[in-house]
C-alpha cells in the first residue's frame, strides 16, 4: 500500500511525498535525506519510513530532539492508521493510501495545474487594468484554495485596494485583519509569497490578538514584482479548514503572479497612454485662447 506524508514546516508551504509500497523514505536536516526538513529542531538524519511486509513502520535515527507518532515518542513503531508524526518540532501527515486513491490525488493534480495554466491564458485575454485585477486576485484564490482576499495596486506611490472578495475596503481596516496585514509586510519586505497554513502554530501570527479574533485557519500573499519593482500584492485567506498550501501550489502560484505581473505592468502603461492621448495640453490650449482673442 502506498502513503502520503504532508510535512507542515513552519512559516512555510507544507511538502508532499507520495511514497511507493516497500518504499523507504529518510527524513532529516540534510539534501541527501529524501524528504528535508529544514529546522533546528530536526536532526541530519532525523528517522526513516519504511514499507515492509505489506506495513508501514517509523524508525527514528538516533534523533536528538526524537520522532513521535500521535504525540507519543517511539523508537520502532507501525503506523496502521492515518496519524500525525512529529519530528522535532515539525509535523507531518502521514495516510496509507490504495492505489485508487493514489490515481484519485495525481488526477487532481494533473487538473490543478490545468488550472494554472487556464488561469493565465484567461488574463492574457483582458484589455482593462480593473478587469485583469480582478482576474488575478480570483485566480490566486482558486489555486490557494482560499475563500476571500484582495489586490493592492502601486498608484502615486501608494498602494491601493483596487479588487476584493468577501472583504471590502473598510473591513480590513478593522483591528479582526490586523494578521493579513503582517502577511502582507513580509511579502513585500521579502518580496517572495508568504505561506501560513496553520496560523496557530505561527509565531509572528498566533500572537496577534486579532488573528484569533478573525478565525484565520490558512492565508498566501503573493508580491506582484516587474523588473524587482513592486506593483503591487495579492492576499488572500481562508476560516474554515480546507486542504494545506502546498509546494506545488506554490509553484503554480509564483509562475500565474510573474506572468500576471508583466500583464498588469503592460496593462497600466497602456491606459496611461490611453489617458495623455485623450488629454489636452496645456500649451494648446493658451494658443488657442491666444488665436481667439482680439
Amino acid at each position: 500500500m502506498q502513503a502520503r506524508l504532508i510535512a507542515y514546516p513552519p512559516d512555510d508551504a507544507a511538502v508532499v511525498r507520495l511514497v511507493p509500497a516497500h518504499a523507504r523514505l529518510r527524513i532529516g536536516r540534510v539534501g541527501e535525506c529524501d524528504l528535508v526538513l529544514d529546522h533546528a529542531s530536526v536532526s541530519r538524519a532525523h528517522a526513516e519510513l519504511r514499507g515492509d511486509d505489506g506495513q508501514w513502520r517509523l524508525v527514528d535515527l538516533g534523533s536528538k530532539n526524537g520522532s513521535h507518532v500521535d504525540g507519543v515518542r517511539i523508537k520502532d513503531a507501525p503506523l496502521l492508521r492515518a496519524c500525525w508524526l512529529r519530528f522535532g518540532d515539525v509535523y507531518c501527515e502521514f495516510i496509507p493510501l490504495t492505489d485508487a486513491q493514489a490515481a484519485t490525488d495525481a488526477l487532481k493534480h494533473r487538473a490543478h495545474r490545468h488550472a494554472a495554466t487556464a488561469h493565465t491564458v484567461r488574463i492574457e485575454k483582458l484589455t482593462r487594468l480593473g478587469d485583469l485585477l480582478d482576474a488575478s486576485l480570483r485566480a490566486v484564490l482558486e489555486l490557494a484554495q482560499c475563500e476571500r482576499g484582495f489586490v493592492l495596486f502601486e498608484e502615486g506611490g501608494r498602494l491601493m485596494v483596487r479588487a476584493s472578495l468577501s472583504l471590502t475596503p473598510e473591513a480590513l481596516a478593522a483591528q479582526a485583519f490586523s494578521g493579513s496585514v503582517g502577511a502582507v509586510r513580509r511579502a513585500l519586505d521579502h518580496r517572495r509569497i508568504v505561506v501560513a497554513n496553520d496560523i496557530g502554530q505561527e509565531a509572528w501570527l498566533a500572537s496577534r490578538d486579532s488573528v484569533v479574533a478573525a478565525g484565520l485557519s490558512a492565508l498566501v500573499c503573493v508580491p506582484l514584482l516587474e523588473d524587482g519593482r513592486v506593483l503591487g500584492a495579492i492576499y488572500a485567506d481562508r476560516i474554515t479548514r480546507g486542504a494545506a498550501i502546498t509546494t506545488l501550489d506554490l509553484e503554480l502560484l509564483q509562475a500565474f503572479a510573474e506572468n500576471a505581473s508583466v500583464w498588469i505592468a503592460a496593462r497600466r502603461t497602456s491606459e496611461q497612454l490611453e489617458a495623455l492621448e485623450d488629454a489636452a495640453e496645456w500649451s494648446q490650449i493658451v494658443a488657442a485662447h491666444t488665436r481667439r482673442s482680439p
